[in-house]
């Protein structure tokens, strides 16, 4: 099991996620994603490989200087993104692709 954080973009003057870094947890598993959020108000959201139809992933110059990308994923079944992924690092988009090859 990997755990993932969203990393403090220090360059965001927009949209400041530093609440996020402490707020936010993305596990992957050996089948699945576990992807939790909140602080007061707590929610979960679990993704099994197999669902996964799609991943998009988003960088700004800062965001390739430093690894990290603004991730987006999408199940089968669902209209909206099932997950968005804010400040992640890239490695997951690795991590994802091996994950879809391999289903």
């Amino acid at each position: 099991m990997q755990s993932f954080k969203p990393v403090i973009r220090w360059w965001s003057i927009v949209n400041p996620r530093i609440i996020a870094h402490f707020s936010e947890t993305l596990e992957v598993h050996d089948d699945t994603l576990v992807y939790r959020k909140g602080i007061f108000s707590k929610s979960e959201v679990v993704v099994p490989f197999s669902r996964m139809t799609n991943y998009a992933s988003e960088q700004n110059l800062f965001d390739r200087i430093f690894g990290v990308a603004n991730i987006r994923i999408e199940t089968a079944g669902s209209v909206a993104p099932e997950i968005e992924l804010i400040g992640y690092s890239y490695k997951l988009r690795d991590i994802l692709a091996r994950a879809m090859k391999a289903n």
